[in-house]
């Protein structure tokens, strides 16, 4: 067979198989009518199309190894209307860097790569003009000098004085309490400066992180020795990124923009894992000019489900630093200790002296299971593992299991084999959906009873890496309702019932629900009379809840379990892992490390194959793009 017949078959393979989406073949369809595209273009288009949804942000040609690339130079050089090789106009495709993008991607890698680079140049100049003596005294009542490195410290020293930068740590490193502190140090920075306050937003990509952040700034702000003055300059109200943008129902496009930006002086955005490069640049396209930008992140958690991998890409160098001499020199100002010498280096981009990386977590005893766990993960240590799983640890327990039908105590209590502390399973928070208010209860009591009853649900949480399957999210979450009913804990008589959790599966910009925000239905008084209604958190921060009508919500699923990609920006009292019965392409060392740290208290793997544990941790995850040029 020659290389053109081989290619020919290739391209029919993938058009009716089930590799490519629909899309896909739907783009392929569409430019081989307008372009007569050879089969060897019209298989790389469709690639291309389908990298995508891997979450690539172009199509290498190395991975496309039926010609060489001159020969595919030479084929694309026949499309001059459909792909860009050199001069730049606006055709759908664009050829760069030895790979193959859709030009609204390629502009979103360009758009971002530009920011970085001017980022890097406002912060020099933004360094120079502050007193390292002046910074030093706001420092220091809020970091106490030690005699070892404060990251907290010096990552608020490296913001404060950077247009851009980036704070990055695993969970229980403080990125919440070190960011609060960096906006109280440059309030005080303004007004000893002579200068207005700083109008400052905070945002998180999802409802759910937007609450988490909100109430972590609270509870940090009261704690903290400032000024009341400067203390009320520190905003606590968190909105969601596509509310702050103003986004538009069935569009890409946001009202805030390069023509409306952003009211603001600087902007805060938590859980930026979750940040896909469309979001980015958006967000980017909104940003004034002189406004300053501060991602919070865990860089080893899961990339974003849509393309580019933002944050691990931003932080590739975090833990080795990095930092030129005079950045080190600059820091040493500002710090007791000295920055170590192993993260000096010559070699050191402008981008690295912008993050700054928490390297002590203040949540997880070091020598706890779900630390040690955590950290074997993300160290690819698939032997240490398996013996950390099988060990006595109280915060962890670890269940030989294929059948989810034999779960049925631990799904009640979350107890496995022993009484552990801080167990809880899906009664805990049913005995509170139980609890309601008698149907003469005034608002105010009934929606303290339905808030509490959110709070108790995330005490619980059943995280599955897959979806489909007899350990995937669709099949669990029917187990567990029917255990949940066997044990009169639910009164599943129909589609919605009292104690029902749900999540919104997509953006509903009438009802102002996100993607990933969970509710709980329940059977509430209104006007003396019983009626089922969704209680969902309050992203107004004067309100308790928010109830929404279930015939009102269209785009939901239960929420027993959730995929673990869901579950980022999110913590539970005790979280589950569910791996499935055989390998997917899914599983990866990012979705084990963000299953296990979404557990505040206590973790639990069900895990029926340690050597797919084993696969999974060899897995790490590749993005193809990049947006640091």
């Amino acid at each position: 067979m020659s290389d053109i017949e081989l290619v020919e078959k290739q391209l029919e393979l993938k058009m009716q198989g089930k590799d490519w989406r629909a899309l896909d073949k739907a783009l392929v369809t569409f430019f081989r009518e307008q372009q007569q595209l050879e089969p060897a273009l019209a298989l790389m288009i469709g690639q291309c199309s389908f990298a995508l949804s891997a979450g690539h942000l172009c199509l290498p040609l190395r991975l496309m190894p039926q010609y060489s690339e001159q020969e595919w130079l030479d084929c694309m050089a026949l499309y001059p209307d459909l792909i860009q090789l050199n001069e730049n106009t606006n055709q759908p495709f664009v050829y760069a860097n030895n790979a193959l993008y859709m030009r609204r991607y390629f502009s979103y890698q360009q758009q971002i790569a530009l920011y970085l680079q001017q980022s890097s140049e406002r912060s020099q100049q933004l360094r120079q003009a502050i007193d390292p003596a002046l910074l030093s005294r706001l420092l220091e009542p809020l970091f106490p000098a030690t005699d070892v490195p404060d990251w907290q410290r010096l990552s608020c020293a490296i913001a404060a004085s950077s247009s851009f930068s980036v704070i990055t740590g695993g969970p229980g490193t403080g990125k919440t309490t070190t960011v609060v502190k960096l906006l109280l140090v440059l309030q005080q920075l303004q007004q000893q400066q002579g200068a207005a306050p700083l109008t400052i937003q905070l945002a998180a990509p999802t409802g759910k992180a937007a609450v988490r952040l909100r109430t972590s700034i609270r509870t940090t702000l009261d704690k903290l020795p400032a000024p009341a003055e400067i203390k009320s300059q520190v905003p606590t109200d968190v909105s969601t990124l596509h509310k702050l943008l103003g986004a538009r129902a069935q569009s890409r496009q946001f009202k805030q923009n390069a023509l409306e930006p952003l009211a603001l002086d600087l902007l805060v955005v938590d859980e930026a894992s979750m940040l896909d490069v469309e979001l980015m640049a958006a967000l980017l396209s909104a940003l004034p000019v002189h406004a300053r930008l501060i991602l919070l992140g865990d860089k080893d958690q899961l990339a974003s489900v849509e393309a580019g991998a933002l944050m691990a890409e931003l932080c590739q160098w975090a833990e080795q630093g990095h930092y030129l001499a005079e950045t080190a020199t600059w820091l040493n100002q500002l710090s007791a200790a000295a920055i170590p010498a192993a993260l000096i280096s010559a070699t050191g981009k402008a981008l690295e002296q912008q993050i700054g990386m928490l390297r002590v977590s203040h949540r997880f005893d070091p020598q706890s299971g779900i630390a040690k766990l955590a950290h074997a993960v993300n160290a690819g240590l698939s032997a240490e593992v398996a013996a950390i799983c099988r060990a006595d640890y109280a915060d962890l327990q670890y269940l030989d299991a294929t059948d989810f039908k034999q779960l049925k105590n631990f799904v009640l209590t979350g107890q496995a084999k022993s009484q552990r502390e801080d167990a809880a399973g899906f009664s805990f928070y049913l005995n509170t959906v139980r609890q309601s208010p008698p149907l003469e209860a005034e608002d105010q009591l009934i929606d303290l009873w339905a808030q509490q009853v959110l709070a108790d649900f995330s005490a619980f949480q059943l995280l599955c890496a897959v979806r489909q399957g007899p350990l995937g999210v669709e099949q669990v979450n029917l187990s567990v309702e029917k255990m949940l009913h066997q044990a009169g804990l639910i009164q599943q008589s129909c589609h919605w019932y009292a104690g029902r959790p749900v999540m919104v599966t997509q953006n509903d910009y009438a009802l102002g629900l996100m993607n990933g925000d969970v509710g709980i239905c329940l059977l509430r008084p209104y006007q003396g009379k019983p009626m089922l209604a969704v209680a969902f958190a309050a992203e107004d921060s004067s309100k308790a809840v928010r109830w929404v009508l279930p015939s009102r919500l269209q785009q939901i699923e239960t929420a027993y379990a959730i995929t673990v990609h869901k579950s980022q920006g999110s913590e539970f009292r005790h979280a589950v892992l569910v791996l499935p019965e055989h390998f997917s392409p899914v599983l990866s060392r990012e979705l084990i490390y963000t299953g296990i740290t979404r557990a505040a208290k206590l973790f639990s793997l069900i895990c029926g194959k340690a050597d797919l544990l084993a696969l999974a941790i060899e897995q790490k995850v590749q993005r193809y793009g990049a947006v640091r040029l």
